[in-house]
Formats: C-alpha cells, sequence, structure tokens
C-alpha cells in the first residue's frame, strides 16, 4: 500500500479506510469475523494508530465495523434476505444496509417530527422554514441541483422545539450525507431534484395549514423514495 505522507492527514486516514475496504472486499475478513489487532494492521499499512484509529471511527459511523469493549472490532453482520442478488463490493454492500438501516430511522424521527413541528412551531419559525425552502428553490434555478436540502431536513428538526429530537436526527443525518458523499453519491445523481423541491413544498404547506396527518403521510413519502430505490436496486452499485 503506498500511502502519503504523515503530513497529509485527511488524506492519509481516507486512504486507510479505501485499504480496509480493500481487505473486505478481497475476502480477508468475513461478515461478523475479528478484525485483525490494531500492531498487526499498523505494521501492515504503516501507519501511526491515530490515522488508524480515525479510520476505524469512519467505518463505524458508516455502521461498516462495530466495536466491543474488551473483544476488539468485527465487521457488521450481513443481513441475509436479499442478499444473494447483490452484486457490488462487500463493503457496498454492508453500507447499503447501514444506509437502510439510518433511513429507517430517520423516517420514524421525522414523521414524528413534523407532529411536534406543528404542535410547537410559531408562524416565525414556519416563515423560517419557508425562507429555506426558497434558498433550496432559488439554488435548483440557478444551478439544477438541490444543494441545501439536508439544511433544511436539520431545520425541521431545529423547529420541533425538541433538543433531543435536534441532536438525534442530526447525527442520523450527518451519517447518512457521510455515505452519500462516500461509496453512494450516486443515490445523490439519481433523486429527482424536482420531485424532491415539490415534496418539500407540499410539506411546509401542510404545516402552514397545521394539517398533521397530511404533513407525516408527506414526509413517510418524501423519504421513502430514497429508501424504495435502495431496496429495489434501481441505483448500480458497481463502482
Amino acid at each position: 500500500m503506498k500511502l502519503r505522507s504523515q503530513s497529509a492527514r485527511t488524506l492519509l486516514y481516507e486512504e486507510v479506510v479505501e485499504e480496509l475496504y480493500r481487505l473486505i472486499d478481497e475476502k480477508h475478513i468475513q461478515p461478523g469475523g475479528k478484525l485483525p489487532p490494531e500492531r498487526e494492521l499498523i505494521e501492515q499499512l504503516k501507519v501511526s494508530r491515530n490515522v488508524l484509529r480515525e479510520a476505524f471511527h469512519v467505518l463505524e459511523t458508516r455502521g461498516v465495523i462495530v466495536s466491543y469493549q474488551g473483544k476488539g472490532r468485527f465487521l457488521r453482520e450481513q443481513p441475509g434476505h436479499g442478499s444473494e442478488k447483490r452484486t457490488e463490493s462487500l463493503s457496498k454492500n454492508l453500507e447499503r444496509y447501514s444506509m437502510l438501516e439510518a433511513y429507517e430511522v430517520r423516517q420514524v424521527l421525522e414523521v414524528k417530527g413534523v407532529e411536534l413541528i406543528i404542535r410547537n412551531a410559531s408562524e416565525e419559525d414556519i416563515d423560517d422554514l419557508e425562507k429555506a425552502y426558497k434558498k433550496v428553490e432559488h439554488t435548483y434555478e440557478t444551478t439544477g441541483t438541490t444543494t441545501g436540502e439536508f439544511e433544511l431536513h436539520k431545520l425541521y428538526a431545529e423547529k420541533t422545539g425538541s433538543m433531543f429530537m435536534t441532536q438525534t436526527l442530526e447525527l442520523v443525518l450527518n451519517a447518512i450525507l457521510d455515505m452519500m458523499y462516500g461509496q453512494f453519491y450516486d443515490v445523490l445523481e439519481a433523486t429527482s431534484e424536482k420531485q424532491e423541491l415539490e415534496s418539500h413544498r407540499q410539506i411546509i404547506d401542510a404545516i402552514r395549514r397545521r394539517d398533521t396527518e397530511a404533513a407525516q403521510r408527506l414526509m413517510h413519502e418524501h423519504l421513502q423514495v430514497t429508501m424504495d430505490m435502495l431496496k429495489e436496486d434501481t441505483i448500480c452499485f458497481e463502482k
């Protein structure tokens, strides 16, 4: 493995992440199997313990590996349902399951979230959501992308008025965003920006009307689009 100098810290741990993916994809580590000890990987990859642990942190955040106190780090188990149909690399396959799990949690939280917004938010709070939507809409009109859409979702969480909802949703959203800009950038490319924008328009209108049932249904459907793409393989997973 040819690595860059220690001074290129960010690039270095990212390269270690890719090298660990290679070990996984070449089946040096099996699902549920234990990763080699830190000392062995440090010697093999020629990196410091801190850099290796940064790489481990990325893989833990993405749900690819799990750590157990006193036992070590293990590759996550591969769910059996539907796995025989997958042709992409094992590391990406495991991340896909993590992405689906994260979306399932996100869907529960955000559907509950719009209920809390309707219960707790002032008209000024809803105006803030409208302004954030208009910003994303302007970006779409000028660039054809919906950059900033995740920030709008974080604002939904903030407007619930629940500190725990805000913190928990931000954790889930950041994990999903990391995976999307990593191995799952194709999820972003496959999503219809126009459809996303219209979906937010309808959600905010329902919130403005204080229509809890409609807002929850619309948020559920908004997130289900991406979940269905992941489940039905409408996205090409090949690198």
